[in-house]
């Protein structure tokens, strides 16, 4: 079920966002964590030569769909990303995406930040109790949420109580090159970011 907070025009979501309850995330859960964890002991092999490689921060070196292929759990949350995103902003035009993960302890969670991109979104997986504060509204994280909107708007993650592991969730931006202010700069180098992909 789709909980929609928008107004349209020509099928492009506006100035507002979309919030999503995915059931298959919260009853397979336990299984995407595994996959998820196993993903960042490879995240860590594979940039092992980069001093402190973060899931995080090194969002433009990898993708987490590509990373967990071919795990059928992460096959079933990129469906669900992926079905959500055309929803909104159909599927007539091309359009690319990042995705990573964030493993975060209570004191690592990200503070005022922002995403260049046209629009972002990230998936619950295990959230813990958070909230993500955006300057002019309040998301309450739970299981199996996926929140998507407009990129370039600041936010954070409030910790509401504290934890012990990892909280995990998956980060995203989707990109309309063709339409962005960012053209010149993609048009001069267009493959330097080795984490966009075709969302097809």
């Amino acid at each position: 079920m789709c909980n929609k907070h928008e107004s349209r025009k020509n099928n492009i979501l506006i100035n507002d966002y979309t919030l999503y309850q995915s059931n298959y995330i919260v009853e397979n859960q336990s299984a995407i964590v595994a996959d998820l964890e196993l993903s960042l002991k490879l995240f860590h092999q594979m940039f092992a030569s980069i001093p402190d490689a973060d899931s995080t921060w090194s969002y433009d070196r990898y993708n987490i769909f590509a990373l967990t292929a071919p795990s059928t759990a992460l096959y079933e949350v990129y469906k669900e990303m992926r079905t959500l995103v055309r929803n909104q902003l159909g599927n007539t035009r091309p359009l690319w995406f990042e995705a990573w993960a964030n493993f975060h302890k209570p004191d690592q969670v990200l503070d005022w930040h922002t995403h260049n991109y046209d629009y972002h979104g990230y998936i619950s997986i295990d959230p813990k109790k958070t909230n993500t504060v955006f300057e002019n509204y309040l998301i309450e994280n739970k299981v199996g949420q996926i929140y998507f909107g407009p990129g370039h708007r600041h936010h954070k993650v409030e910790v509401l109580e504290n934890f012990e592991d990892y909280r995990i969730t998956i980060g995203f931006d989707v990109h309309c090159i063709p339409e962005s202010k960012l053209i010149l700069e993609y048009v001069e180098r267009p493959f330097r970011n080795l984490s966009l992909m075709p969302l097809l």
